[in-house]
């Protein structure tokens, strides 16, 4: 017995149903908007000095450095912080079109916030009120939990990672030795 066949306006249906829904469902992207240090007001120099760093970062004229950007803008107390980073297995084009997506949605999600932070899976946007730069910072944080499965064999995964951190641990000895030995 043949099987009935889906008329085309069905499928555009489906189509039309189901491309919002994947597009709404970026299980890449998240963001925190601090508010410690406040709102800034439109059109203020702040929000100048914030949309001029924007530009700078999605500009295919800004050098891509391996996909670090370190920028500032503006004189306190209006100056603004930024650093961006993208994955480095990607190339300047998608790394541009993810600072840009990752910009359009802190502004779409943290309107007039001073500080926030954006992850997405190949790029991530940060920007605050403060000198922010070689600073070791442990929040704000975004833990994901896992989407993937289990390991199929624990007892082999845990014994692989033991390994694994064991000689990043001898990597890390060995090269700090070899820094004190160049210093003395």
């Amino acid at each position: 017995m043949e099987c009935p066949r889906l008329l085309p306006s069905t499928h555009l249906a489906l189509l039309i149903f189901l491309i919002p829904l994947t597009l709404a469902a970026d299980l890449f992207f998240d963001f925190r908007c601090i508010s410690q240090p406040g709102n800034y007001t439109p059109n203020s120099p702040y929000q100048a000095n914030l949309n001029s760093i924007f530009s700078q970062l999605i500009s295919p004229n800004t050098d891509f450095n391996y996909g670090f950007y370190n920028l500032s803008a503006g004189e306190n107390p209006d100056q603004v912080y930024s650093t961006a980073l993208c994955r480095g297995d990607r190339t300047q084009d998608v790394c541009m079109s993810c600072l840009n997506e990752t910009i359009a949605r802190l502004k779409q999600n943290c309107p007039m916030n001073k500080e926030a932070i954006g992850w997405h899976e190949n790029c991530t946007v940060r920007y605050a009120n403060r000198n922010m730069f070689g600073e070791m910072e442990y929040t704000p944080q975004s833990p994901k939990p896992s989407t993937g499965e289990n390991a199929s064999n624990p007892d082999q995964f845990n014994q692989a990672l033991d390994q694994l951190l064991s000689n990043l641990s001898a990597t890390v000895v060995t090269f700090a030795s070899l820094q004190l030995v160049t210093y003395n």
